[in-house]
């Protein structure tokens, strides 16, 4: 059985499947899992922002949030989130505070959700960092997908 387990994790290795070897590393416990993956949420709507941090938190995610774009800074500088959930139309928002955000943390994934995203502003959105960008209303599951599959979780 050992052998057998050892030529399949080989072949992961020398075939690139990235899954495989993400699963046989943490199966051989040669890296360390990721610490719980810390979410900032970033929406000057209070209700938003409290039903993605709960929703989120159920979900196994450290969570913060921040209504206004100098406070997502403050924020996302201090609590080095993996991921930024980023609303486009909030105070001090906008394409800026992403150019803003990736600089200071280029490792942060960030998603530009808003209800209305036409298509030459997702180009720049993308072209400025942004993973993704996500229609509001919401659907928290796709969501849920989007980050577990942004952050290899």
């Amino acid at each position: 059985e050992c052998e057998i387990f050892i030529e399949k994790s080989i072949k992961f290795f020398m075939s690139g499947d990235a899954i495989g070897v993400r699963r046989l590393i943490r199966i051989l416990g040669m890296v360390p899992q990721m610490k719980t993956p810390k979410i900032l949420v970033a929406d000057d709507e209070i209700k938003t922002c409290r039903l993605l941090s709960r929703f989120l938190f159920s979900h196994g995610f450290s969570v913060e949030f921040a209504l206004t774009g100098n406070e997502a800074l403050i924020k996302a500088v201090e609590f080095e989130p993996h991921c930024i959930l980023l609303d486009i139309r909030m105070p001090q928002g906008g394409p800026e505070l992403l150019s803003s955000l990736k600089t200071k943390l280029p490792e942060s994934i960030v998603f530009m959700v808003s209800a209305i995203i036409e298509d030459n502003q997702e180009e720049d959105y993308l072209e400025r960092g942004a993973h993704s960008c996500i229609d509001k209303p919401v659907n928290l599951e796709m969501l849920l997908d989007a980050i577990r599959q942004a952050l290899n979780l």
